[in-house]
């Protein structure tokens, strides 16, 4: 079997994977975040807690990730049509919002881990911390900073001839490789949420022990529950998708190599779709949660 042939079955392999996986995280995707709005914005015991606003700003920003992202990547490998490589406007403003919505939904998770250690924890003052005053400067500022974060994004993608829309500068080049997707993309939000989530879940089994109204027992289960699920999934998901695309900016391919070419564009969209599975999954089993711990 020739290089070529098999260089033919990976893409098509891909492109069936795009066309099913892509579609279902889109779908459910957007079912789970609708959802997540809808019972954390109505619910009274949620309405003005500080975590279930971290919560409803990671839902919105995943709900326009998915939107913006997944379709398009659907009509790249599949139906060889991709507006970012056709339009300079498009490839300029998709490469901005894409990582301020990524970043804003990383953000919104770190904060609402961090909000659970806080107000699950036992020192007074450090409970104080946690309020829904602070959470919507957060998430304002957040939304701030990010915007400001996608300017050079604005500035420095460009339609190449041969690499089609990518970063002419060498300097952001090693600051979009290195800084977004390794440590604000990777590093920073993975440990963050992580330990966080963590440290609030031990915080929750020992208020269990003391003598804590069950009211707020149970609110501060469902809520560290939901957070550690979507630290989780953060972790999980992102992890290969970041470690990939970090090699994938910094790995030059010989364009003869048409196998390599095909495995890597294969490993891409599995990664790509672990990565928005975060965006996805995790809200509808956040769901479940709050409806295991409801009862």
């Amino acid at each position: 079997m020739s290089s070529v042939t098999i260089a033919q079955a990976i893409i098509v392999a891909s492109q069936k994977y795009t066309i099913s996986v892509y579609f279902l995280i889109l779908i459910g995707g957007l079912i789970g975040n609708i959802c997540d709005i809808i019972v954390f914005s109505s619910l009274k015991i949620f309405r003005h807690n500080q975590c279930a606003f971290y919560l409803i700003a990671a839902s919105i920003a995943d709900s326009f990730l998915l939107i913006i992202v997944l379709p398009f990547r659907v009509t790249q490998y599949c139906f060889d049509y991709d507006p970012t490589q056709l339009s300079v406007a498009w490839c300029k403003i998709r490469q901005t919002i894409v990582p301020a919505f990524s970043l804003m939904s990383f953000s919104s998770i770190c904060f609402a881990a961090i909000d659970q250690y806080l107000s699950t924890h036992y020192t007074p003052w450090l409970r104080q911390l946690s309020s829904l005053k602070l959470a919507h400067r957060l998430v304002y500022s957040a939304i701030v900073v990010w915007t400001l974060h996608g300017i050079p994004f604005l500035i420095f993608f460009e339609i190449q001839s041969t690499s089609g829309c990518a970063i002419y500068n060498e300097g952001f080049s090693l600051y979009y490789s290195f800084v977004h997707f390794c440590v604000l993309s990777g590093i920073l939000p993975i440990t963050v949420s992580g330990f966080s989530a963590i440290f609030a879940y031990l915080n929750v089994r020992r208020i269990v022990r003391h003598q804590v109204p069950v009211v707020r027992r149970r609110l501060d289960r469902q809520l560290t529950a939901m957070v550690l699920i979507k630290a989780a999934f953060l972790v999980v998901t992102t992890s290969p998708f970041v470690t990939f695309r970090i090699y994938q900016l910094n790995e030059s391919i010989d364009s003869s190599d048409s196998v390599r070419i095909a495995i890597e564009q294969l490993l891409f969209t599995i990664t790509s779709s672990l990565f928005y599975v975060n965006s996805a999954v995790s809200n509808t089993i956040q769901l479940d949660v709050f409806i295991f711990f409801s009862f």
